[in-house]
């Protein structure tokens, strides 16, 4: 049955949702089981005061981050995208991030492809080869984290460790072979693969090192965090924690996080304080980090606008240039 426009509309909404409903039916079943009162009542503006610095150093130590790695990732393919703008497209994504994380890289790669003037199959490409490095680190920290949390099925957790890391090394082996590969060398030579299939050792280093300062501001931001609320955890299970709440949060079922970062947060870090001083901390947390990449998403939003106009613009001055070479 072929289904009419306003169907397809209603369809799109009601996916739209979704991340809001999972978001709201976790936030009840979390209240329902803690006292929510009592968690609100511990975010004091003591807490607040202690938490503001290193929330807003944090802001502005990612985008740097983000900024440099675009950049880098830009220059590897000869096309120039400076450190100013790169960061600029990158905060104008952080409003789509924050609703539907999948967005926001598709708001990224198109803003890149724009800006850096690379078809677009090119600048999902670049954005994807970040995201790997995002993900090894994330995987990585928490191999690591569980290697030295439990002395247990150590050579176990290792040789995990190392099968990643060779599984890494083996998919740009795959993608940089200086010989055919028959029927996989159509797969190798898709654009979307261009970025990592290009990327050098030295770009690949710095990737590598970039994204784990990343990752690593979590654990900076989380040990802050906790410290707002006097509570210590010891850094290996810091950073095994803070590696599953990135894995969690990457997932698009809820809005922001909202949620499933509150649900994890307390599961995770049980038995460091009560329930209701761990609520409050996650929803410091996730408010603190919705509300500041809300703002720097707004502030930055005009770079969508900048970019719609200009591509409206195209077709007319093609026309025109047509018209007056005909002429």
């Amino acid at each position: 049955m072929t289904r009419t426009p306003a169907t397809r509309r209603a369809i799109r909404v009601l996916r739209g949702l979704v991340p809001f409903g999972v978001s709201a039916a976790l936030l009840v079943y979390l209240f329902r089981r803690i006292d929510a009162g009592e968690a609100l009542a511990r975010t004091t503006p003591d807490v607040l005061l202690r938490f503001l610095a290193p929330v807003v150093l944090w802001n502005f130590v990612t985008l740097a981050i983000e900024a440099r790695c675009l950049h880098r990732v830009a220059a590897a393919h000869d096309r120039s995208l400076p450190l100013v703008v790169a960061a600029r497209i990158k905060a104008a994504c952080y409003l789509l991030s924050i609703v539907y994380y999948p967005l926001g890289s598709a708001g990224l790669s198109v803003l890149l492809g724009r800006r850096a003037r690379v078809p677009l199959a090119e600048a999902i490409g670049m954005v994807f080869l970040i995201t790997l490095f995002d993900l090894g680190s994330v995987t990585s920290l928490a191999a690591i984290g569980a290697t030295f949390l439990r002395a247990d099925a150590l050579g176990v957790r290792i040789g995990l460790l190392v099968a990643l890391v060779a599984a890494i090394i083996a998919g740009f082996a795959f993608l940089k072979a200086p010989f055919p590969l028959g029927p996989l060398e159509a797969l190798r030579r898709l654009p979307i693969l261009r970025a990592p299939r290009q990327a050098g050792p030295l770009l690949l280093l710095e990737l590598g090192v970039l994204r784990a300062l990343f990752v690593g501001t979590y654990v900076a931001l989380t040990h802050a965090l906790l410290g707002a609320y006097g509570l210590e955890v010891e850094p290996t299970r810091l950073a095994l924690n803070v590696a599953i709440m990135l894995a969690v949060s990457a997932l698009p079922i809820a809005a922001g996080g909202l949620g499933t970062g509150q649900l994890v947060f307390v599961a995770l870090f049980a038995g460091v304080a009560p329930d209701e001083v761990l609520l409050s901390a996650s929803l410091l947390l996730s408010a603190s980090l919705v509300s500041t990449r809300a703002i720097l998403g707004l502030a930055f939003a005009r770079e969508f606008t900048r970019e719609a106009l200009a591509a409206a613009r195209e077709p007319a001055l093609r026309t025109d240039a047509s018209g007056g070479h005909s002429a």
